[in-house]
């Protein structure tokens, strides 16, 4: 996808999204993000350790994977924390049926899953760019109690 070709953003919100994520992450966090990358070449710079949840966009596979932009690839993660325990994958409609919340990207603009157990972070949700571990739970929290 040379130039975001295939990304579901157009590359006029690449300025926006990569100064906030140079205003939200250091070297030494870690990011996940959850498909739909587009353009690899800001993406290589951006501080932090980068890992990828592949998205319905990512093609070739092959081409992320050989980029050496991300320290692990996968289609998706349970991540475990202080919090418990989330699912993270790109299609929230991929995610298999329990009590675990699901944090994932792929639906942009619209509306929130009406599970409460879904969470989007796609970048057009957190003011482009990434947001950190407690604000993800915060979210969480406030889907469950039926405050977002």
């Amino acid at each position: 996808m040379p130039n975001g070709a295939n990304s579901p953003l157009p590359l006029i919100w690449m300025p926006p999204l990569i100064e906030a994520w140079r205003g939200r992450v250091t070297d030494a966090d870690i990011v996940w993000v959850l498909g739909d990358v587009g353009s690899l070449n800001p993406l290589r710079d951006l501080p932090g350790t980068k890992h990828l949840i592949f998205g319905n966009d990512d093609k070739p596979k092959g081409m992320f994977k050989e980029s050496g932009a991300f320290a692990s690839y996968s289609n998706s993660q349970i991540h475990g924390s202080d919090h418990g325990s989330m699912l993270l994958i790109h299609r929230p409609n991929d995610a298999a049926e329990n009590d675990v919340p699901v944090l994932h990207g792929h639906t942009h603009s619209m509306p929130d899953e009406p599970d409460p157990r879904f969470v989007s972070v796609s970048v057009d949700k957190t003011g482009w760019g990434p947001i950190t571990l407690d604000e993800v739970w915060l979210r969480i929290e406030m889907r469950k109690r039926g405050m977002a």
